[in-house]
């Protein structure tokens, strides 16, 4: 009794500053958590080297007027005004709001589409004088979907953060054309693309990060963007500009080599040279984060020389065409560790002998994603589990091949995996209860067969703990994992295998042979889930979700969508223990009946519930 009055008085004295040392080793979840302990504990929590990484999305107000002060006790950096589209608020209480955020690094009003209609927006000098001085920590600004910016609004907003370094113009609409790239007046009634122009030469020596993304910027445009004097960007993100081809890509390389991030995601006309990496690998020696998502046509370039990119740490290579294995791991695999975040979604000819490599060279992996690599086997996620330890972010769903051994770390003793073609006759994935016996194939008894013995001996294992299996649980740094629509994986493989301390999101979707008893254990051996899915798991009843919602009390997203045998237990349940949900999906759940929808909206006001019990 004694010792621990002694510890609760020590802990009562630890300056604030040690406790929110201590915090910051903890995630936002958990730090969300402790802040509700005490109240020393919550003014540790709001020490602004905590909320670097906290955005305040800032919901409009119904009267019109704002109060800013619990924003200012929090010394927020980063706030997001959300859509504020349906909402009239006026500039005058927009003003009022900034002027008192004296700590903001990161300011986002995209969509705020009222600000800028009436034109009128800062046209005070005695309110950009006042923004000016709160506003002068302000490093990034987000001005995306903005339909009614102009040259006027745009030149008074970015004159009052005199030290911006990162700008974001997103979906924003350019007026493009001969003669209008120098043009010098500002017009009241359009942007310009010479004005955004004209600001970047302004700042020059300040910007370093650029997104243009999803806007009708070309080769022309992009090029002078490029060559304004003085500017050395580290960034830029050209997500989604069609009209980009690879002449204006390579104006940018040549005249931006301090690049450091390279996203040209949907850039669809890029990939004309074959020499399309080799351009990129000799003009940005400090490349460290390329993504190219969507790039149909880049496959058939020269994805080797991604080798002599010695900083590269993040790659994007999702849904790419002709990605072959043999020229990935050219690329990718050397001798010397550098990725850490590797995304090659929808490459479908990405066999398990580039896994395993990419494994034994990339021992630092944090995030991988191979979701729908149809042709990788048990045999890749072996090598995961056993070489990346540090591992946080792990998706392979639509890997068919994938199976309950590859969840269990077991290894048949012949090593060859059964293929998913030996089980379509057993309709392996179909809900669906006939029996059925072809007279025209036979099935291959004798793998089957084979497999099952595998399985009853990794069964064998398990239950008598034997040390050489190394399980998916082994990742224990994994906090988002996602196995959905992997349709050989079953109760015993996900009982056995998903069990994580700091799992945060689990999407086991399209498992149609999980059932209640699988889902207990889940629910009993992965507290921190915050986000869970599954959808299109027809066998699970209401006692699965009832287990999900005692158990896991940090709960927000829950996707529950044709999920038939749910009724109206499963809502009651959330409306007495689920205070946390933010977002739940019941669609075609037919048997949950519209009041009992209601009156858990009105328990939870929080709550977005998506109903849509029938096909219309």
């Amino acid at each position: 009794m004694n010792q621990a009055r002694a510890s609760t008085t020590t802990i009562e004295f630890l300056p604030q500053e040690i406790l929110s040392h201590i915090l910051g080793f903890l995630s936002i979840s958990d730090r969300k958590e402790a802040a509700l302990v005490c109240h020393r504990w919550y003014a540790a929590s709001l020490h602004p080297a905590l909320l670097r990484d906290v955005i305040i999305r800032c919901r409009p107000p119904e009267s019109g007027s704002f109060t800013p002060v619990g924003f200012v006790q929090r010394k927020l950096t980063h706030l997001a005004l959300g859509d504020w589209e349906s909402h009239m608020i006026s500039e005058e209480t927009l003003v009022s709001l900034l002027s008192s955020c004296h700590n903001l690094l990161e300011l986002d009003i995209s969509r705020c589409n009222n600000l800028f209609l009436s034109g009128r927006l800062l046209q005070s000098d005695a309110d950009r004088d006042t923004l000016r001085a709160s506003l002068s920590n302000v490093r990034s600004l987000k001005l995306g979907c903005l339909r009614h910016m102009t040259d006027v609004t745009f030149q008074r907003l970015v004159s009052v953060m005199e030290n911006l370094s990162k700008i974001s113009l997103t979906s924003t609409n350019f007026i493009l054309g001969n003669g209008l790239y120098n043009c010098n007046q500002a017009s009241p009634a359009m942007f310009h693309f010479s004005t955004f122009n004209g600001f970047l030469k302004e700042r020059s020596d300040k910007i370093k990060s650029v997104d243009l993304s999803f806007t009708s910027v070309h080769d022309e445009a992009v090029t002078s963007l490029a060559k304004v004097p003085g500017l050395a960007l580290t960034e830029i993100c050209l997500q989604g500009c069609v009209d980009i081809s690879d002449k204006g890509l390579k104006a940018v390389v040549l005249n931006q080599p301090s690049l450091e991030i390279l996203d040209i995601t949907g850039c669809k006309e890029l990939g004309s040279t074959k020499m399309f990496f080799g351009t990129i690998v000799n003009n940005l020696p400090r490349l460290h984060a390329l993504i190219l998502r969507k790039c149909v046509r880049i496959g058939m370039c020269d994805v080797e020389n991604l080798a002599n990119l010695p900083y590269l740490a993040t790659l994007d290579l999702g849904e790419v065409l002709n990605l072959f294995d043999t020229d990935l791991t050219k690329g990718l695999c050397g001798k010397v560790p550098r990725l850490t975040s590797l995304r090659l979604p929808f490459c479908t000819e990405l066999r398990d002998s580039f896994v395993t490599r990419l494994c034994e060279t990339n021992f630092n992996l944090v995030h991988l994603d191979l979701s729908s690599c149809l042709k990788l086997t048990d045999t890749s996620l072996h090598n995961i589990t056993r070489m990346l330890t540090s591992l946080r972010f792990l998706s392979m769903r639509y890997c068919s091949d994938i199976t309950d051994l590859g969840l269990l770390g077991y290894v048949p003793e012949n090593g060859g995996m059964v293929s998913k073609h030996y089980f379509e006759h057993d309709h392996e994935g179909c809900c669906c209860n006939r029996v059925r016996e072809s007279r025209i194939f036979r099935k291959p008894t004798g793998a089957i067969k084979e497999h099952k013995t595998s399985m009853s001996r990794a069964q064998t294992c398990v239950e008598s703990g034997d040390a050489e299996l190394c399980m998916l649980s082994d990742l224990v740094s994994l906090q988002h994992l996602d196995l959905s629509c992997c349709a050989r994986i079953t109760d015993f493989g996900v009982a056995e295998a998903i069990r994580f301390r700091e799992l945060r999101t689990l999407n086991l979707g399209g498992l149609t042979k999980l059932q209640d008893s699988s889902l207990r254990l889940v629910a009993r051996h992965n507290p921190s889930l915050e986000t869970v899915s599954l959808r299109a798991c027809p066998a699970i009843s209401d006692q699965a979700v009832v287990d999900l919602v005692e158990n896991c009390s940090r709960l927000r997203h829950l996707d529950l969508c044709q999920c038939g045998t749910l009724t109206d237990l499963s809502l009651m349940t959330m409306e007495g223990k689920g205070r946390r949900l933010r977002h739940l999906d019941i669609s075609f759940c037919n048997l949950m009946t519209l009041s009992c929808v209601a009156v858990l909206e009105r328990a939870i006001p929080e709550l977005k519930i998506v109903f849509r019990p029938h096909i219309y």
